[in-house]
Parts: C-alpha cells; sequence; structure tokens
C-alpha cells in the first residue's frame, strides 16, 4: 500500500481498514445527528408543557448552532494539531453529557438554552477532525464515494429519530428521548478508541508548525471560491436545519397528522436522501466528475422544484411525496460537495479549512429556526417558509456556480507523531 509520508494519507489503492474507518466515522455522525434531532420530535411536547412561543423555540433550537459555529475553526485548528481521534472522542463525550441534561434542565428556559448551547459546543467539534480522517485514508479524486456513503449518517439520523423517539415519548415522556442518548454516546466514545486511526501510518496524527512570525500573512482569508462554497454552505444549510428543526412540527400542528403518520413522513424525505446521496454521489464521480460544482448546483434547484410541489399539493399524501422528493435531491450533491474543497487546501489544513466552510451551514442553523419561528408566529403559515426556502436554494445554486477552484497558497507544514 502506497503512501504519503508527511500526511499518511493513501496515495494508492485504499487498504481494507480504510473502510473499517468510514464505517467508525459513519457511527460518530449518525449518533451526531440523532442527538441533534432528536429535540425536533420532542419540540411539539415541549412546547405545549412549557408553554413556549413558535419563536423561543427557535431560540431553543438554534442555541446549540450558536456554539456549534463559534468553533469550528478552532476545532479543525486543534485537530489539525493535536490528533484527529483525541477530538473525536472527547466532543462525543461532551455532546452526550449535555444531551442528557436537556432532559433533567427542560423546565427552566435558561438552563434549557445554556443546556443546548453547551451542547452544540461539543457537536461542533466533531465536523473538521472527521473531514480531516477521511481526507487522510483516501486520495484526491477518490473521496465522493466514501463521503457519500459517510453522509448517509446525516439523512439515517434524522430519519431514525421520529421513528425512535415519538415512541418513547409515547410511552415514557418527552423527556426520556434525551436520557436514553447516553447509551449510544458512551458505546461510541469506546469505539473511537478502540478502532479509529487518525491514518494509516498514524494512530494520532499531529501536525507541527515551525515558528514563523510570518506564517499568518500566507494563509490568505480573501479567497473568493472559498467564501462562495461558505455562502452556498450557508444557504443549503438554511433549508437543511430549517426542515430538521420544523418538519415534525409542520406535519403534526399544521398538516394535524397524527403521531404514527407524523413519524412516517419525517422520515421519508431523509430515507429519500440517503439514496440522493449514494446514487448521487456515484453518478458524480463517474460522469460529472469535471463539473461537481455544476451537478451540486443542479440537486439544489430540483431541491427547490420539489419544495415548490410542496407547497401546490392539494392532499398529505402528495405533500409527503413531495417533501419526499426534495430530501432525495437535497442530499445528492452533498458528498460531492465536501470533495471540492478537499481537492483545492493543503491535506496540513483541511480540518482547518473545512471547518470554516461548515461554519456558513451552522450560522443558518442557528439563523435558520430562528427566522422560521418568527415567519410562522407573524403569518401562521409555513407557506412564507417554504418560499424562503426556494430562493435560499437558489441562491446556493448561484453560488457554486460561480465558485472557481484553484489550490489554497500556504505554507508547507511539517506533520509528526506525538509520543
Amino acid at each position: 500500500m502506497d503512501t504519503n509520508t508527511s500526511t499518511g494519507q493513501v496515495t494508492g489503492r485504499a487498504s481494507r481498514y480504510a473502510w473499517v474507518i468510514v464505517a467508525v466515522l459513519w457511527l460518530t455522525l449518525l449518533v451526531s445527528y440523532f442527538d441533534r434531532v432528536a429535540i425536533a420530535a420532542a419540540l411539539p411536547f415541549m412546547s405545549r408543557e412549557l408553554g413556549l412561543s413558535p419563536s423561543v423555540v427557535g431560540v431553543v433550537t438554534g442555541a446549540l448552532f450558536l456554539s456549534y459555529t463559534a468553533v469550528q475553526v478552532p476545532a479543525g485548528y486543534l485537530s489539525d494539531r493535536i490528533g484527529q481521534r483525541r477530538v473525536i472522542a472527547a466532543a462525543i463525550a461532551w455532546w452526550t453529557v449535555f444531551s442528557f441534561l436537556t432532559g433533567v434542565v427542560a423546565s427552566s428556559l435558561i438552563a434549557l438554552v445554556a443546556v443546548r448551547f453547551l451542547m452544540g459546543a461539543g457537536e461542533g467539534f466533531h465536523p473538521p477532525p472527521l473531514w480531516r480522517t477521511l481526507s487522510n485514508w483516501f486520495p484526491s479524486g477518490g473521496r465522493s464515494k466514501p463521503l457519500a456513503l459517510m453522509l448517509t449518517a446525516l439523512t439515517l439520523g434524522p430519519a431514525l429519530a421520529p421513528v425512535v423517539a415519538l415512541p418513547i415519548i409515547s410511552s415514557l415522556g418527552w423527556r426520556w428521548v434525551f436520557y436514553l442518548t447516553a447509551i449510544p454516546g458512551a458505546l461510541t466514545v469506546l469505539l473511537v478508541l478502540l478502532m479509529l486511526r487518525d491514518s494509516p501510518l498514524k494512530k494520532n496524527l499531529r501536525t507541527d508548525v515551525p515558528p514563523s512570525r510570518h506564517l499568518a500573512q500566507k494563509r490568505n482569508w480573501l479567497l473568493p471560491h472559498i467564501w462562495l462554497t461558505f455562502g452556498a454552505f450557508f444557504f443549503f444549510g438554511f433549508v437543511l436545519y430549517g426542515l430538521m428543526s420544523w418538519l415534525p412540527t409542520y406535519l403534526i400542528k399544521y398538516r394535524g397528522l397524527t403521531l404514527t403518520h407524523a413519524g412516517v413522513f419525517s422520515s421519508s424525505p431523509y430515507l429519500a436522501g440517503t439514496a440522493g446521496l449514494v446514487i448521487g454521489a456515484f453518478m458524480c464521480q463517474r460522469y460529472f466528475n469535471n463539473v461537481r460544482r455544476r451537478f451540486i448546483a443542479a440537486t439544489y434547484l430540483l431541491t427547490a422544484v420539489s419544495i415548490a410541489l410542496t407547497v401546490l399539493a392539494p392532499t398529505v399524501n402528495l405533500a409527503g411525496l413531495a417533501l419526499t422528493l426534495s430530501g432525495f435531491f437535497l442530499f445528492a450533491g452533498l458528498g460531492p460537495f465536501w470533495s471540492v474543497p478537499m481537492d483545492i487546501v493543503q491535506p496540513h489544513e483541511v480540518g482547518m479549512w473545512l471547518g470554516f466552510i461548515n461554519m456558513g451551514t451552522q450560522i443558518s442553523g442557528f439563523l435558520g429556526p430562528i427566522l422560521i419561528g418568527w415567519m410562522i408566529q407573524t403569518t401562521g403559515s409555513f407557506t412564507v417558509v417554504f418560499l424562503a426556502m426556494i430562493c435560499s436554494l437558489v441562491l446556493a445554486a448561484g453560488c457554486l456556480t460561480m465558485a472557481r477552484a484553484k489550490p489554497v497558497p500556504s505554507a508547507l507544514m511539517r506533520a509528526s507523531v506525538p509520543t
């Protein structure tokens, strides 16, 4: 097996253990998104018991994304410096504690917002080392497929959340949704410590930074393609987290569905998104590898069309079908999306740059639920919300179309292993 001695990255055929790494990363992402989205299933019942208005609900759900956003770049920097495996294990342990505490402190609004804010800090330290680890194990041009397979956790987590959470709520109460997240969280930390490796050569891959007064000047933060990619992910995140936060409420409160039917329609867009992730990545890598940005932009526009069909659907079943289509197209471009910045930044800065780009969707993850809550409270309708999502997707497609990928100039850094 050929490897790059500076990063430990596989440059020839990926080893068999690389797919074990994908499986471990997939599980960490599944637990992350399940814990994050579980609150959406509990919100209608929390709101009723605690008397929360839609605007306040938006603050509760958005608090997580505020801290999540704030730690993205520091998380990428730290994971590049001390090793990805260590940061991932610590992040999971941190957010698991505060996910459990969500059920404990929920009777106090201030405490609830504080706990969700602190949980978001743990969640935010997870993605940058995850991207860096996958980048270490797979070569440039061969990452779309493993990325898509790993990112199916982003769709399966939200798909499983209502299916698992709503029966728990029905039998034990909504607080138990948060109490029980401690079990998969603890098991995942143990699995990461036992099975995860930062690269084929290193258990804990650390990048040593040579002392230089001019190092900060060599990193150019004014690169148009980075900011356009950031913008695309911002507008994408408004739709993604808007649906994650408000879809069960929309189906139960505004469409009048029972818990059983709401669970099905809340899950179907994400199950379709799982298929979209895999099919989209395989199609893009095989047929559109040289025009990935256009392929991703097309998936955003098709999502916009599907959401428009949801607004126009005369029946609940047709609206559910349109939402399912929107989930398929929304996630179809996600695997290729992450492979674009991975190919254009320096290997030793993947964690930092992708952490920065990921800030785009987390900022919208914070602002989006609050804005959606305000729109619902002001208009009493979800139609304006769906129209805002359509505009956001068009803007995301425009950002990607304008981006021109060029390698990021950066000082070369040495990689070493801690003793």
